[in-house]
């Protein structure tokens, strides 16, 4: 039931639409996480396309910056609903903020571990 070559897709497109603001934030919690948890664990029975996709070079770059963008976005996300600022600007200094941290502090730092540890 589970191993469906769109499970993951499906599963992924509902928890995103469960966590939009007007839905109540239990269902975040009790419905979409558990639905992001099965689509993440049912990767491995997804369609080419889907998997393709993920392993595409965007995707990549995407995954290696995300720690650097999970940091950054905070204070954005704080400028836009608090101050009332323009969403895409703020989503524009996101990702500088995140390049630049993840290019000047977190690589250097990553390959001196690795060079070093």
């Amino acid at each position: 039931m589970f191993r469906g070559p769109h499970v993951a897709l499906v599963a992924s497109a509902a928890a995103v639409l469960l966590f939009i603001d007007p839905v109540p934030t239990p269902i975040h919690y009790l419905v979409a996480v558990p639905l992001l948890a099965l689509a993440v664990n049912s990767l491995d029975f997804s369609a080419r396309y889907l998997t393709g996709f993920l392993s595409s070079r965007p995707m990549a770059m995407l995954g290696l910056w995300s720690y650097s963008l999970y940091l950054w976005q905070q204070p954005f996300y704080k400028f836009v609903y608090s101050q009332g600022s323009a969403p895409l600007p703020m989503l524009a200094g996101v990702f500088a903020c995140a390049l630049c941290s993840y290019y000047i502090v977190e690589k250097p730092a990553r390959g001196w571990l690795n060079r070093n540890w």
